[in-house]
C-alpha cells in the first residue's frame, strides 16, 4: 500500500519533473518493467491484472486502459469479448511496445501517448462501458495520490452501469478510499480479494492478497 511515510518506494529518487517519464529509458526482463529505477510493473501481477481486465470488460462495449505497463491486462482484455479498446500510455519506449501488441490486436485498438490528463478530455462524457486504470506514482507527491486523481474523470467518462476498476493498492476499502470515491460521484462498489505471490524484496507489495475494486457508476 502507498503509504508516503513509510512505504519502500520513499527509498527511491523519484523525477523533479513529470515530463522527463515520458523519455526515460526502459528496461524489462522476463520478471519486470523498470523506468528511471522503478519498478513499474512485475509479472507477479498476472492473476490481479486478469482480475481487473474481467472487471472492466464486464459489460463489453468500448474499454479505456490507462498505463500499459508490460501488457499483461491489455491481453486479458482482448481476450473478453469487447468491441473496441483504447489505451493511454505516456513513456515514449513503453508506446512502441504498445504499438507492437496493437499491430496483432483482436479488435480495434486506438493508442494514445501522453498523459491521461493530457488525452481524456477529448473523449465525450459516457464514452465508455468500462475502464482500467494502472498508473505509477512519477512523483513523490504522487505516492498518495496518484490512486484516486483519475476518480473523478473515470466517472465522468463511464456510461450509466459502466465499471471502472484500478491498481487498488489496499486490502479493503478505506476511509479515505470510500471519501474519494463518493466525491467522484460513485455510489455503488465493492471489491474482490486476489491471490498473488510477490517476491519477499518487492518495493510495492508485501502480501499474498491484494483487492480488485468492482466500481459502478449508477
Amino acid at each position: 500500500m502507498f503509504d508516503k511515510e513509510s512505504h519502500p518506494l520513499t527509498e527511491l529518487s523519484f523525477l523533479q519533473q513529470r515530463e522527463q517519464w515520458k523519455t526515460e529509458d526502459i528496461h524489462v526482463n522476463d520478471f519486470q518493467l523498470e523506468i528511471a529505477g522503478h519498478p513499474v510493473m512485475e509479472t507477479w501481477e498476472e492473476p490481479y491484472m486478469k482480475k481487473l481486465a474481467e472487471i472492466a470488460t464486464t459489460n463489453g462495449g468500448r474499454v479505456l486502459e490507462v498505463g500499459f505497463g508490460l501488457g499483461i491486462a491489455a491481453s486479458y482484455i482482448q481476450n473478453n469479448s469487447i468491441n473496441e479498446h483504447h489505451i493511454i500510455e505516456a513513456n515514449n519506449q513503453v508506446f512502441e511496445r504498445m504499438e507492437s501488441f496493437a499491430k496483432s490486436a483482436k479488435c480495434p485498438t486506438f493508442l494514445y501517448s501522453g498523459f491521461w490528463e493530457e488525452i481524456s478530455s477529448n473523449f465525450e462524457d459516457e464514452f465508455f462501458d468500462g475502464i482500467l486504470f494502472d498508473t505509477y506514482p512519477i512523483t513523490f507527491d504522487e505516492l498518495h495520490t496518484a490512486r484516486f486523481s483519475f476518480f473523478s474523470e473515470a466517472y465522468r467518462l463511464l456510461k450509466v452501469g459502466g465499471v471502472f476498476t484500478h491498481y487498488s493498492g489496499e486490502l479493503e476499502f478505506t476511509d479515505e478510499y470510500v471519501k474519494c470515491l463518493r466525491q467522484a460521484g460513485f455510489k455503488k462498489f465493492s471489491g474482490q480479494s486476489v491471490l498473488v505471490n510477490p517476491p519477499s524484496d518487492c518495493l510495492y507489495w508485501r502480501s499474498n492478497q491484494i483487492m480488485a475494486s468492482i466500481i459502478i457508476k449508477n
